[in-house]
């Protein structure tokens, strides 16, 4: 395409301010709650978005009920908006590297359990590069899958990456599933356990969905194995207080147990646990990262070993194989 037909596009498009402002939208469901994150007055940013509707000469929404929804040159317009800002974005990278600079941004999401040890990776990182913006976000699998298909951030974490979606996904560190109860459980006192032991044990385990969930699921069916009593918690958080406080047991990951001695849990050693998977890194495979972005794949994916504690998680591991 030409620079003048370029142009003229996207004049087509309105001004980037408008995009942003409908990205927002687009991102919220809600004009009212775009121009709160945008401290905008809900009138200018309906003004805004008029406005990128007729430069565009099609409508970008509807409401219907109470509810906002995107039509389909909406859709159109917000994937395409999102790619220039993702244009944009690189190229200021790139012009700050040119620069010597090391300022930039970087946006994370990870599942809830990966909180207990990326902390410990940003951190080195981020003393490395103190002038970069972090944006770090927690939620649940089903949430973390939807940020990845909307492209909202530049990297993930997942323990269970989704197999439905063109991604790249990268191992980077073990991820032991652990059984794990208070120290206080007459059966942390047993140095060998078999899965008939646990038979009167309530199990607290995160929802259906999430990517413990699934592991387990599937390493029961495997090894022809039943749950007698579970309850869902959907909080690792809440998971791990209510095991502190002997209301049953868990199967989460062992990272769970990095202070273990001071929150009172006790890894049980049960035949066929650990269940070993993997944590992975994942990116789109559409995604251009940025020059930030990269270089913290680079860091997570050859530097993570040597910045956690992974000689108490492995030691953790090894006192659990030692059953067999």
């Amino acid at each position: 395409m030409e620079i003048g037909t370029s142009t003229r596009a996207l004049a087509k498009l309105g001004t980037l301010r408008q995009l942003e402002i409908f990205l927002k939208v687009a991102e919220t469901g809600s004009i009212a709650r775009a121009a709160e994150a945008l401290y905008l007055s809900h009138s200018a940013a309906s003004v805004q978005i008029r406005k990128l509707a007729e430069a565009v000469g099609l409508p970008l929404h509807e409401v219907i009920g109470k509810r906002l929804f995107l039509t389909e040159a909406g859709r159109e317009v917000a994937a395409s908006g999102r790619e220039l800002f993702e244009v944009m974005s690189r190229l200021d990278g790139r012009l700050k590297h040119l620069k010597g600079l090391t300022a930039g941004s970087l946006s994370i999401a990870v599942v809830t359990t990966a909180q207990y040890f990326l902390p410990r990776i940003l951190g080195p990182f981020c003393q490395m590069y103190p002038d970069i913006d972090v944006a770090f976000m927690v939620g649940n699998r089903a949430k973390i899958i939807e940020r990845l298909n909307g492209n909202r951030d530049d990297l993930y974490i997942f323990g269970d990456p989704p197999d439905e979606l063109e991604i790249h996904g990268r191992p980077f560190l073990p991820n032991p599933l652990a059984v794990i109860a208070s120290a206080k459980n007459p059966l942390n006192r047993r140095r060998r356990l078999d899965w008939e032991d646990l038979r009167g044990q309530k199990f607290l385990l995160r929802e259906e969905g999430s990517g413990t969930h699934n592991t387990i699921r599937k390493h029961l069916r495997e090894n022809n194995l039943s749950l007698a009593k579970t309850m869902v918690v959907e909080s690792n958080e809440a998971i791990k207080y209510a095991v502190m406080a002997d209301m049953g047991i868990t199967i989460l990951s062992a990272y769970v147990l990095a202070d273990a001695e001071e929150d009172g849990l006790a890894q049980l050693r049960v035949k066929g646990f650990p269940i070993m998977s993997h944590w992975h890194v994942v990116n789109l495979k559409s995604k251009k990262l940025s020059l930030i972005a990269e270089r913290f794949l680079d860091f997570i994916l050859n530097r993570s070993r040597d910045v956690l504690p992974m000689e108490h998680i492995e030691q953790q591991v090894q006192r659990a194989l030692a059953r067999h």
